[in-house]
């Protein structure tokens, strides 16, 4: 698993959620894969729980992810009804979803240090 690709691809959808304010058009939150649907959510829900289950890296990045995946598709869903300032606000600091994000970040790079010192 290449954990920094992972991390960009996240930051893509934050990206992608960003545009679609700044454009005002419509978020279809089913485009947003669901947190097992997404190349990392295949991994920590296949190979990664075989491999790493009970690996506290491991369990700290299936929570960040499942809070990313979350409070994305709750900002998806303002996007989606039109609640632009409500959206927008998402993207504050010290909001749910900038700290899912960070927090998301955060533990990529927790298990890439974990992968590479088990992998040495």
């Amino acid at each position: 698993m290449d954990f920094q690709e992972q991390a960009h691809q996240h930051a893509q959808i934050r990206e992608a959620l960003i545009a679609a304010i700044a454009k005002r058009h419509p978020f279809d939150s089913a485009a947003l894969p669901s947190d097992r649907l997404c190349p990392t959510g295949c991994w920590l829900h296949g190979e990664g729980a075989r491999r790493w289950a009970g690996n506290h890296a491991f369990l700290g990045l299936l929570e960040a992810h499942r809070s990313f995946h979350q409070h994305a598709s709750l900002v998806a869903d303002l996007i989606s009804r039109g609640q632009w300032a409500e959206a927008q606000r998402a993207f504050r600091t010290g909001s749910p979803f900038t700290l899912a994000h960070a927090d998301l970040n955060a533990a990529l790079r927790r298990m890439r240090a974990a992968a590479a010192t088990l992998a040495a």
